[in-house]
């Protein structure tokens, strides 16, 4: 009996390492990405002597199905992607496009402004050896990004969004996280939308896009998933609008109707006046 017992969970736990071994697959990308397609900006921590930190920004593109995703990384030989549709562990055809490196071997290179400022300006991408995979752990889907050394650079790729206006990803390995919206795309005003948990700061780049700014040695250890709904930024005013037209409209009606009520009253009085008349009259002739 216990001879059995031992085989049957021998048996269960080959089925269920196979099951989590089938989960993971590599990701083959047929050629490197645009470059032109990205913003490599220079973000510089302003609190460490403006030297550049590891940093994830998101620029949800204005057709709010696609995000690019750039990423400073700075002596790092492995990075975890997460899809946006990776809280649901769904799996799509094609979950990375458009992927860009714009890295240098980290024992190579000095992790500064200027470095990064080449880097950005470069016209070739990085052609250093990585492996993609992709696997489903704890119900999550997560995409590795493996180098065979420490690098330093860019890492840049596009993932597809719902295509709604709400966009909510797992919270990066990066000290900075940053959402760019669309032009004309705002957050923060309770009634339209929020950002969850609220942002160290918020402000406006030199094209008029609302910035979101996290650091995550501010955040608390179980913020996970960091949630930005956003609206046209003249959502409001449209809205405040038709709060406008609609209380018109409703004291249009009210005073149509207490016009109206005082006229069926004033007949009302005029027909029980000449009821009051007939009724005398009648008594008269008596």
């Amino acid at each position: 009996m216990r001879t059995k017992s031992i085989f049957l969970l021998l048996a269960l736990l080959v089925v269920f390492m196979s099951g989590c071994i089938d989960q993971k697959k590599e990701i083959v990308l047929d050629e490197p990405g645009n470059i032109s397609n990205y913003e490599f900006e220079v973000f510089l921590d302003d609190w460490d002597n403006n030297i550049p930190a590891n940093t994830t920004t998101y620029y949800i593109l204005e057709d709010k199905t696609e995000v690019q995703v750039v990423n400073i990384v700075i002596n790092s030989s492995k990075l975890e992607i997460f899809p946006p549709d990776s809280l649901g562990g769904g799996s799509n055809e094609e979950p990375i496009r458009n992927f860009v490196l714009l890295v240098e071997p980290a024992n190579e290179t000095v992790a500064s402004s200027r470095t990064f400022m080449r880097l950005a300006n470069s016209s070739n991408v990085s052609d250093l050896n990585y492996t993609l995979t992709q696997e489903i752990a704890r119900n999550m889907k997560v995409i590795n990004l493996e180098f065979e050394e420490p690098v330093t650079g860019f890492i840049a790729y596009t993932l597809d969004i719902p295509g709604t206006q709400s966009f909510t990803f797992m919270k990066p390995d990066s000290e900075f996280i940053r959402v760019v919206l669309p032009v004309g795309f705002v957050t923060g005003n309770r009634v339209f939308g929020i950002a969850r948990p609220e942002p160290y700061d918020v402000s406006f780049d030199e094209e008029g896009r609302q910035t979101l700014l996290w650091i995550s040695s501010k955040m608390g250890q179980r913020e996970e998933a960091i949630q930005v709904k956003y609206y046209a930024e003249s959502a409001p005013i449209y809205f405040f609008a038709a709060i406008v037209a609609l209380l018109f409209g409703v004291g249009l009606v009210l005073s149509r109707y207490s016009r109206s009520k005082k006229e069926l009253e004033s007949v009302r009085e005029i027909f029980e006046l000449e009821k009051e008349y007939e009724a005398k009259g009648r008594r008269k002739k008596k």
